[in-house]
């Protein structure tokens, strides 16, 4: 079993993580006094960090088990969890990674006040080291059971997620009290569904009593959408408010979503900057691509910083020669 999303989750203080190695199923787990790299366990409180920072503004990661912090262990070039207080050997410095993920430094034993970064002790080896090689560690924010994997793509603007609800399958979407009042509460007017399931006429009912548009664009997991999609889809952005996108998961069909709305913006996207969006399927890809080449009037899939601000006309099949 693996951690909850991709491991590229911003720290939040407050919020619970689980600390991947970048793209494995092994985890930091706390086992007494020493942390040692295990497989992933759902809910496993030894293995639940919690985010917070000190007088000093630097975070600290607390285990949800122990109530120790994550740092310097005992042997000079060990990592432990050990201290019961914030100090500075269980200050954490995580830089995000082009590639993914983030690198973890803490303060060494024999280089002083110089931050040196944390790394698998060898290839078998299940504990952890303040060595010299900067390792992939994810950052895997535990999320409201409502709408996990929440996250804003631009504050107050625009947020995606997964459906509410969602445990697996699509069809598990549901508009209730509760899922609704989280919307409110981070002030949501919009709803952009690519699930491959419409809600039913009484959960569009209670969004509209909350004030709350939907749109449903059904998209199919893995599957390339139309370029009339992509027009419903800013059509259903550019003039609402606050909105958030989902389809099932929150990744592959809302990074697509994001990526859409991101290009008739203006923006210049390439292949890498769709992946980070979530984009995973080579013909979403393709249609994104077709998609910019609309807008743009060119072939160019560079991240060139001239865009111009323009939107394209709306997608017209090409009319079929009469015999």
């Amino acid at each position: 079993m693996f951690p909850p999303g991709r491991g590229n989750d911003n720290l939040d203080v407050g919020q619970k993580f689980v600390i991947s190695l970048f793209g494995t199923s092994e985890v930091l787990t706390a086992e007494g006094q020493d942390v040692r790299l295990r497989e992933y366990e759902k809910d496993k409180r030894s293995q639940i960090w919690v985010c917070e920072t000190n007088s000093n503004g630097r975070f600290g990661m607390r285990n949800s088990a122990t109530g120790r912090m994550l740092g310097r262990g005992n042997q000079k070039d060990g990592v432990g969890c050990f201290a019961t207080k914030h100090l500075p050997w269980e200050c954490l410095t995580f830089t995000r990674l082009s590639l993914g993920g983030y690198s973890l430094k803490v303060i060494g034993a024999v280089t002083g006040d110089k931050l040196s970064p944390v790394q698998r002790r060898d290839k078998t080896s299940t504990s952890l080291m303040i060595g010299t090689a900067a390792h992939q560690f994810g950052l895997h924010q535990l999320q409201d059971s409502v709408f996990r994997r929440f996250e804003w793509v631009a504050p107050g603007r625009l947020a995606r997620s997964s459906a509410p609800y969602y445990d697996g399958e699509d069809s598990d979407e549901s508009i209730n009290e509760t899922s609704i009042g989280f919307l409110v509460s981070h002030g949501i007017k919009n709803i952009i569904s690519l699930n491959s399931v419409e809600i039913s006429p009484r959960e569009r009912g209670r969004l509209r009593v909350a004030g709350i548009s939907y749109s449903h664009i059904k998209a199919l997991e893995c599957a390339a959408p139309t370029q009339e999609q992509f027009d419903k889809i800013w059509n259903a952005y550019e003039k609402a408010g606050v909105t958030i996108v989902y389809c099932g998961y929150g990744d592959g069909r809302t990074g697509m979503a994001i990526s859409a709305i991101q290009l008739f913006q203006g923006r210049t996207l390439s292949g890498l900057d769709y992946k980070a969006n979530g984009v995973q399927c080579r013909v979403q890809i393709e249609a994104l691509n077709k998609l910019s080449d609309r807008i743009h009037g060119v072939e160019n899939h560079s991240d060139s910083p001239d865009t111009p601000d323009v939107q394209p006309p709306p997608y017209m099949e090409p009319k079929k020669e009469k015999r």
